[in-house]
């Protein structure tokens, strides 16, 4: 007999993560960085498995973290899988950004309120004319974290595009600055049209990298270790107060989706 939906979904994740389903928590972590997910797992001496996803599962947390690669495909995978767990209950995403508004700084935090659908994976999940948004219950709780450290979280528009290097395209570039758009990146507006399909709380953490409008801005290998070495360690620890409040809070939380679906 053949595979139903559902099950064919359940053993991709196993496939793709080398994990099996039981082993899963409720809340999730994703992100797009191995060194992330190497200090997670240091930092929480969490289980760790790899396939073609890189996991770390930990059980007094009730949080699982994984790293799903880069790009718009692999980010509408990841959340579609996770759509079709029987213990799912929440998603943040733990990644980075380029700031397009010249007030950003390196480092600084931005909680997405919205993504313009620049790449073309989200149409098989949604209209083009829906917007891609995250899920506010979920994305206050963000805003929360980052303020309880003593930031200023910024929040905004951010475009997502499935074109890598595209920096020296002048005409790109040119629309990108005069449009209010706060920051750039590859995963948003999929994670967040391909959640709003299924359902699924999410929400997103974005570090700004670089400045790549700006002159010397564009983030070379120099600048992306110097990025890990200086924000990795507090926005982990960000990330990890967002999980920690979902999962403590979890009863308003799901009565505030109530709301929103």
């Amino acid at each position: 007999m053949a595979l139903k939906e559902h099950e064919y979904i359940r053993q991709t994740l196993e496939r793709y993560t080398n994990c099996k389903i039981e082993n899963f928590c409720e809340h999730f972590l994703i992100t797009n960085f191995k060194r992330y997910l190497n200090r997670f797992k240091d930092k929480t001496r969490g289980e760790y498995n790899e396939g073609k996803f890189r996991i770390v599962n930990v059980k007094d947390m009730n949080c699982t973290m994984i790293d799903f690669g880069i790009g718009s495909p692999q980010a509408a995978l990841i959340i579609n899988c996770l759509a079709y767990l029987n213990n799912f209950k929440s998603v943040v995403m733990l990644g980075m950004c380029g700031g397009i508004e010249d007030s950003l700084e390196i480092g600084d935090f931005i909680i997405p309120s919205a993504a313009i659908r620049g790449e073309g994976t989200s149409r098989h999940y949604l209209p083009k004319e829906f917007p891609a948004i995250p899920t506010s219950s979920v994305n206050l709780y963000c805003i929360g974290a980052v303020r309880k450290v003593g930031l200023t979280p910024k929040c905004g528009i951010v475009y997502t595009t499935d074109r890598r290097l595209w920096e020296f395209d002048d005409e790109f570039v040119g629309y990108l600055r005069h449009q209010r758009i706060l920051a750039i990146d590859m995963e948003l507006a999929t994670l967040f049209s391909v959640a709003y399909r299924y359902e699924v709380p999410i929400g997103s953490i974005m570090l700004v990298s670089d400045m790549p409008l700006q002159s010397r801005g564009i983030k070379d290998k120099k600048m992306q270790d110097e990025i890990f070495s200086k924000h990795m360690e507090s926005h982990l620890d960000i990330a990890i107060d967002v999980i920690e409040n979902l999962n403590s809070k979890w009863e308003q939380v799901e009565r505030d989706l109530t709301s929103e679906w």
